[in-house]
């Protein structure tokens, strides 16, 4: 998907900052299961060039969503291998028509010793945002940064500020990495023509803020950007369940997931772990803690939809976690589900309730929205959740 932008880059701002915002210009998704499987087609296919030069004929639906965080890196052409960095966060809102999208673009310089690339890469300096930044439907933009002034502790060529004029030509590589050239004049620490330098970004797992978990090898020019990894739905989510006789007093787990993708994408599996959630009677916000062993599923199916059915058996929950009446609970189960997105899914749950007393538990819902951490401090848990999929 070529995404060729030219932009005028102006940073003014105490620290490296500004630099790294020029230099990208470019910035993991909502949508259906289809279009979170969509960003790894060429991958499943094996139709990637894997060349990253970002000339692709583009998503039928659209530019990718390229929100999220990333390691970017400029290489001027005073400076050969040894790139400036920055943590750039990318917050992006794609058209529904797929006519383009609108960004909100945030730099955040990474201190380096000079001539390092590895060290110490701790934040220095305020982020430089830029709110609004509009793409349009190939994913071209154009932002006008203006003058630029980079902090010296950002500079591993020559430890000194720099203040530049910088155009920026960038284009999304695939969904998960971003590329191009720069072009502009340094004005100081002495006057040079910029012609050449070029930027690679690709995506973290993270906030970036720390240095132990940054990519010790990383691209800064389209040749070297890596092939997009397959998507990975695996995670910890909170995973509330309705029930038919508890309307709005659903049963809570702290469900993690280990999701296999298969190369063609018609065979992926994944492991389900349900960990149920202690609630007192007619909470749903306390006591929130692991109680009982969790409920495992392995090797469950996922079709090409992200649709996926779960026969539990004969289950027992502790009364412990539910917050309907308290009692121990023991019942048939068969969750229907599907994936919507990267951070959600949702469906219902049919079966036979046998313990403490018997009903049917047709009608019965769930959902689940992703964690950041594995679900066991009741203090991170959101107090605010679905357990149905239209509340997604």
């Amino acid at each position: 998907m070529a995404l060729q932008t030219k932009f005028v880059v102006t940073l003014q701002a105490t620290g490296l900052g500004a630099l790294m915002l020029l230099a990208s210009g470019c910035p993991d998704p909502e949508g259906s299961f289809n279009e979170f499987l969509e960003a790894s087609n060429d991958h499943r296919d094996g139709d990637g060039d894997g060349d990253g030069d970002g000339d692709g004929d583009g998503d039928a639906d659209g530019i990718p969503d390229m929100t999220g965080t990333y390691l970017f890196a400029l290489e001027t052409s005073l400076g050969p291998d040894l790139p400036l960095q920055f943590v750039t966060t990318v917050d992006m809102t794609v058209n529904e028509d797929g006519s383009g999208a609108v960004a909100d673009l945030a730099f955040q310089p990474l201190s380096l010793g000079q001539n390092e690339s590895l060290t110490p890469r701790e934040f220095v300096g305020d982020p430089l945002v830029f709110p609004g930044v509009e793409f349009d439907a190939t994913g071209n933009y154009e932002l006008d940064m203006g003058i630029v002034m980079v902090d010296g502790a950002a500079n591993p060529i020559t430890g000194s500020d720099i203040t530049a004029s910088l155009v920026v030509l960038g284009k999304i590589a695939h969904a998960d990495a971003l590329c191009g050239d720069l072009t502009g004049m340094l004005m100081s620490p002495l006057e040079s023509d910029l012609a050449g330098s070029t930027f690679a970004a690709l995506r973290l797992a993270d906030d970036g803020s720390n240095p132990g978990t940054l990519p010790i090898e990383f691209p800064y020019r389209c040749n070297m950007v890596p092939e997009m990894e397959e998507p990975d739905f695996s995670g910890t989510f909170l995973w509330a369940l309705e029930t038919s006789l508890g309307p709005d007093l659903p049963l809570q787990f702290a469900t993690t997931v280990t999701f296999t993708a298969s190369a063609d994408g018609l065979g992926d599996t994944a492991d389900f772990s349900f960990q149920p959630l202690s609630l007192g009677q007619n909470e749903t916000l306390t006591p929130r803690e692991f109680i009982g062993d969790p409920l495992v599923f392995p090797d469950i199916p996922i079709d090409a939809d992200g649709k996926y059915v779960i026969d539990m058996g004969v289950v027992s929950v502790a009364g412990g976690a539910n917050p309907i009446t308290g009692s121990d609970i023991t019942a048939s189960l068969v969750v229907d589900g599907e994936i919507r997105d990267f951070n959600s899914m949702c469906g219902t749950l049919t079966g036979m309730l046998m313990s403490p007393l018997e009903a049917d538990l047709a009608g019965s819902t769930f959902a689940a929205k992703r964690l950041a951490d594995d679900g066991s401090d009741p203090n991170t848990l959101p107090t605010e959740f679905p357990y149905k999929c239209g509340q997604l």
